[in-house]
């Protein structure tokens, strides 16, 4: 691929194409539109961004029936084409004006007459709208169109980017091998029609909570402890993997290895053609679904022939422009802007950045005689402030190692200026700077070992993440610490193998252990150890280690139940640090003061329920009704997870009724408290022969929480649900928290009920929550991103049920089903 090829018709009519730098601050209640072409996926998403957002979802074809009386067939058989096209487009332009608040709007087919673009176009300076691009030989596949009406649609499509000022690539969705028959009809009521948009929804619901803002009105975890509350930039020794858009075209590395290591990925656009505004668009879609992490949106201009020196600088500028453009139409978490360029243009960029953070970006490079300890350079950072970029990134080559010391006084000059400003991310490129890379605080570029080495340029990043987190260990910047798992059942624990793993793949020199005498008591003993760096804590002592301890978050206040202990430390005269200070600590062994209880438990399954439920049982607080088997800490935390999600009809059932009635008045005080929710939120079921109450729904989350196998003197419980109480006719999702065996009653009843009456249920085991809580707890006392796939993966291949271990096509197969 050449760097540009944008000369004949076809590169004319893409410049045609791209639109000029949009708006994208909005109103926070402004409409989402959603245009594209037939087979984009609008009916499907427009479902999941109305339940993401909590707005009523209008389509083109409801609005059409409800103004005019008629279907669109019908209006066209009566009254003829000519007549249809103008009142479509008179009802299509009132269903946008009269719907500009508090929507997802579809727009259908009128999206691809001029007169409707041009009304789009207008739209967009007040809302955003998306535009929905997918690959076309799926959609041909999809639409059964023959290779002419394919072509005549796909023409088309490039014009919604002329009247949109997002961009969405629908990636397909995964599809495990166990269902690869099921997946391929559109029946929502097939067993397994639930799965087909799991993918889908996780990365759409991403995306427009992004771009709308309401990412940034979450009530949140409210800890400085957990990752989703505090961005990378506000972290210590975060990394982003740096990755070529060349490399990814030449189908070099596994995407899917990319999961682990980093805190970001930034993909940096080194060549472009007259098809590289599709294929980034899906490469930003794969790299977001794959890693999960922000992405981070980038351009080399030398590789890109984009000099202020060329002839004719005008075109390369504008070049460069047009792609900075787009990323910002992907809705990218972090853009970097060359500072090099006009000034014009950046302040531009960052008008219209929307949710997307800019990041001003400038190379020093050898022949512009600029030191890191000259006052041009901190001219840059001053500079790109002003510009209202939100975070500054210089870089220069080292050509000797003092440069590394001249750097990092750099940093402190910086942080010494008084007021507040954009965090500094600032290091050294080449072999020499590498120990400045280390040191950096923020958004380090590494590589990754999945990226080869002959692909990469001569500046390009040559450390990994581990490479880096080891280097910290070995300079004694962080601590190697001990972390435990106190519980009445942990010798067959699968949280040691799953977190050793982590701490190996991500450099961290950490051990996990099962401690020999498991009791409470043992915390007073880990008091005088400066090493610890945490606990587990299992059944049946979730609840009781709650009042021992002074401080938590409020999250494990309101649940009542603790299964995460971490320790708060003190300087050496005793005083406790700060919280936030407590939180950048991490991995740093030093004096314990008291400990910080908190609650991961309810974080898996609030995730597991959130990622399962299909869009048709999207969470209302007026008709979702959830059901908690169980009454201990588990099923305080399935409780709280409902609360979270919305639900506000939640009902429990517990073999001691009094037990439940304590469980249920805690709750109810605490939504009293919290909320203006009137009447009570959590109610008991006295038996299991009790009938379903007729004026509710029947419930479309079930979470069971008792154990299948004995704790201490306690039987198994051996639960299974009232068939009277399985009436939803969307089904829901089952989560089976015991995993000892995978096979319960409760799933084995689940599945034949399932098969029996065609019902989409989805069955969620204990494997599942045990992995998710993980991937928290391990955030959580480390700091560091949990690398899921290879933490999963330990799960699968350290668990022994009844039967022994998994085989490795049942590890394959449930992999697949979970990613």
């Amino acid at each position: 691929m050449s760097p540009i090829s944008l000369s004949g018709q076809r590169a004319s009519k893409m410049h045609a194409l791209t639109p000029p730098l949009s708006r994208r601050n909005f109103n926070s209640d402004a409409s989402l539109v959603l245009v594209g072409i037939r087979g984009s996926g609008k009916r499907s998403l427009g479902f999941i961004a109305a339940a993401a957002l909590n707005r009523r979802f209008i389509t083109e074809d409801y609005f059409f029936k409800e103004v005019t009386g008629h279907t669109r067939h019908e209006f066209l058989q009566k009254f003829g084409s000519h007549e249809f096209q103008r009142r479509d487009i008179e009802v299509l332009k009132l269903m946008l004006d009269n719907h500009r608040t508090h929507c997802v709007i579809e727009c259908g087919l009128g999206s691809l007459t001029r007169v409707i673009q041009e009304h789009l176009r207008q739209y967009s300076q007040t809302n955003p709208v998306v535009y929905l691009l997918r690959d076309m030989d799926q959609i041909q596949r999809l639409l059964r169109l023959q290779d002419s009406s394919a072509k005549r649609l796909e023409n088309g499509d490039p014009y919604h980017r002329t009247c949109s000022n997002f961009e969405f690539y629908n990636l397909e969705e995964h599809v495990p091998m166990d269902l690869s028959q099921e997946e391929g009809t559109p029946d929502r009521r097939s067993v397994n029609y639930a799965f087909r948009l799991k993918d889908a929804k996780e990365d759409f619901t991403r995306f427009v909570r992004f771009i709308t803002g309401a990412m940034a009105t979450d009530p949140g975890f409210d800890s400085p402890f957990v990752l989703l509350e505090t961005p990378p930039e506000k972290r210590y020794y975060t990394h982003a993997v740096f990755i070529r858009l060349s490399t990814l075209t030449s189908d070099v590395i596994d995407l899917s290895e990319l999961e682990s290591g980093s805190d970001a990925i930034e993909l940096c656009i080194d060549s472009w053609n007259s098809d590289s505004v599709n294929s980034v668009a899906k490469y930003v879609s794969t790299l977001r679904r794959i890693a999960k992490v922000p992405i981070i949106y980038s351009v080399d201009i030398a590789a890109l022939g984009i000099s202020p020196h060329n002839s004719n600088p005008e075109k390369p500028r504008e070049l460069y422009f047009q792609i900075i453009e787009y990323g910002l139409r992907l809705g990218v978490e972090y853009l970097a802007i060359d500072l090099g360029r006009d000034q014009t243009r950046p302040v531009q960029v960052v008008r219209g950045r929307g949710m997307t953070k800019i990041i001003g970006h400038y190379t020093l490079e050898p022949s512009s005689g600029i030191s890191w300890e000259d006052d041009a350079c901190l001219s840059i950072y001053l500079e790109a402030e002003r510009l209202g970029c939100q975070l500054v990134r210089i870089l220069r080559t080292a050509t000797s190692r003092e440069d590394n010391e001249s750097v990092r006084k750099f940093v402190d000059r910086i942080k010494s200026l008084s007021g507040t400003h954009p965090p500094i991310i600032a290091f050294n490129v080449g072999s020499i700077g590498r120990s400045s890379q280390v040191f950096n605080c923020n958004l380090t570029s590494v590589t990754h070992p999945a990226i080869p080495r002959s692909v990469q340029k001569e500046n390009d990043p040559q450390i990994t993440s581990q490479d880096g987190v080891r280097a910290l260990f070995q300079s004694y910047m962080l601590d190697p610490l001990n972390f435990y798992i106190i519980g009445a059942s942990v010798a067959y624990s699968i949280s040691p193998a799953m977190h050793n793993a982590a701490y190996r793949s991500c450099g961290l020199e950490h051990v996990y252990r099962i401690p020999d005498k498991p009791s409470v008591a043992i915390l007073d003993e880990w008091r005088h150890d400066p090493h610890f760096g945490g606990s587990s804590v299992v059944q049946p002592w979730r609840v009781d280690i709650a009042s021992q301890l002074t401080y938590k978050s409020r999250h494990a206040e309101a649940i009542g139940a603790i299964n995460t202990v971490m320790p708060l430390r003190a300087s050496a005269d005793g005083t406790i640090y700060p919280l936030p200070e407590q939180a950048s600590r991490r991995n740093q062994a030093g004096r314990i003061a008291a400990w910080w209880g908190e609650n991961t438990d309810w974080i898996s399954i609030m995730v597991c329920l959130r990622r399962n439920l299909s869009p048709r049982n999207a969470i209302s607080p007026v008709k979702t009704t959830g059901l908690v088997i169980g009454a201990g800490g588990m099923a305080r935390a399935a409780i709280y997870a409902m609360l979270q999600l919305g639900c506000r009809k939640i009902f429990v059932l517990n073999r001691t009724l009094s037990r439940a009635e304590e469980v249920a008045r805690h709750f109810n005080s605490w939504v009293a408290s919290e909320h203006t929710d009137s009447g009570a939120a959590v109610r008991v079921l006295r038996s299991a022969e009790e009938p379903w109450p007729p004026e509710l729904a029947f419930p479309s989350m079930i979470v069971s929480c008792v154990p299948e196998s004995s704790v201490q003197d306690r039987p198994p419980a051996n639960f299974v649900m009232p068939l009277q109480w399985m009436g939803s006719p969307t089904g829901g999702v089952v989560l089976e928290l015991a995993y000892k065996p995978l096979e319960t009653p409760l799933t084995r009843q689940l599945r034949r009920y399932r098969e029996e009456t065609n019902t989409p249920w989805v069955l969620v085991d204990g494997l599942e929550l045990v992995a998710e809580q993980g991937f928290a707890q391990y955030e959580l006392m480390t700091g560091r991103k949990a690398p899921r796939r290879l933490m999963m993966t330990e799960v699968l291949r350290n668990y022994v049920g009844e039967h022994g271990p998994l085989d490795e096509k049942t590890i394959k197969a449930r992999l697949e089903m979970w990613t």
